[in-house]
């Protein structure tokens, strides 16, 4: 008598097949998507998209998808936009994620966008409708390359940031939104200083208007040379004048070279180099007056009427 086979080696051969298949043909068919998708037509379109939400210029030279730790993506190389509001702007590469599809028919479409450019790195949510907004993270941020228009104002700022913002585009090339940012290396050069001016640490939040001028809430510096804090706005012009300034200024002026400097320049500081004041004027020629808050108490003083002496 014959032994049969067992049941699993004749199944065996039949059921591998079947089961092997079904993921190799999977991958064969991603495959021929990922080789023979016409990506370079998609860049095209991307950047058109973009370009027609924003009222920037870009252009995409490379888009491929990628698998990333954020999840599947795709990843543009060589990115370039120019914008009125920002210049040119370089990106080494550009990965974007659709985000909340139902908006997508709804005609406001949004995409998650991790970047990492010569300005720095900028990882949040890209939202198109009757204007271009972002709203995320901001890190190693270099100051040096940030359009602040400050070419007539002979005042520069380096080093780096880390922020959050939440800001708005229109393609008219109109700025506006809110920002908080903090600094551990930030350099103020100015004409009106004999030297540059480091500070240990830096933090602050401003909010950009309607009218591109800029309202700074509250920033508050810390290093050897001056610590205290500032707040008040900054006037929008053409980068061929300074910009106008109304701010209230409260520091202490630690270095005692400075010190005497200020001093000499007439500026109101105490003996103890305390500033606090009114700064008006532009940029490059502020015009320091008193505070508010003093003016106030000594204009209320002087007007209560003196009491007559008693006989």
């Amino acid at each position: 008598m014959t032994e049969s086979q067992p049941e699993i080696a004749r199944s065996g051969p039949m059921v591998v097949p079947k089961v092997a298949g079904f993921p190799i043909a999977i991958a064969l068919i991603l495959a021929f998507v990922v080789l023979l998708f016409p990506w370079d037509s998609l860049a095209r379109r991307v950047a058109w998209e973009v370009s027609s939400a924003s009222g920037a210029q870009v252009t995409i030279r490379t888009l491929a998808p990628a698998l990333t730790e954020r999840g599947p993506v795709l990843r543009a190389r060589d990115v370039l936009i120019e914008h009125p509001a920002i210049d040119r702007l370089k990106l080494s590469v550009l990965e974007i994620a659709p985000r909340n599809l139902l908006q997508w028919f709804q005609g406001a479409p949004s995409l998650r966008i991790w970047t990492m450019s010569e300005l720095g790195l900028i990882d949040g949510v890209l939202g198109f409708g009757e204007s271009t907004s972002y709203v995320g993270r901001l890190r190693r941020i270099e100051l040096a390359r940030l359009p602040l228009r400050l070419d007539a104002s002979h005042i520069e700022f380096s080093g780096q940031l880390d922020g959050e913002a939440d800001i708005a585009l229109d393609p008219n090339g109109t700025l506006r939104g809110r920002m908080s940012f903090e600094s551990e290396s930030l350099t103020i050069n100015a004409i009106l200083l004999p030297e540059a001016i480091p500070f240990a640490k830096a933090t602050g939040s401003i909010e950009i208007l309607d009218s591109g001028a800029t309202r700074i809430d509250s920033l508050i510096v810390e290093g050897e040379h001056l610590e205290g804090s500032l707040s008040g706005e900054i006037g929008l012009v053409h980068r061929s004048q300074s910009p106008p300034i109304d701010l209230l200024i409260d520091l202490r002026i630690v270095d005692s070279t400075l010190r005497r400097l200020a001093s000499a320049a007439g500026l109101p500081v105490s003996a103890s180099g305390v500033l606090d004041t009114r700064v008006r004027g532009t940029v490059e020629v502020p015009d320091f007056g008193i505070n508010r808050s003093r003016k106030a108490t000594r204009t209320r003083s002087d007007r209560q009427p003196r009491r007559r002496a008693r006989p």
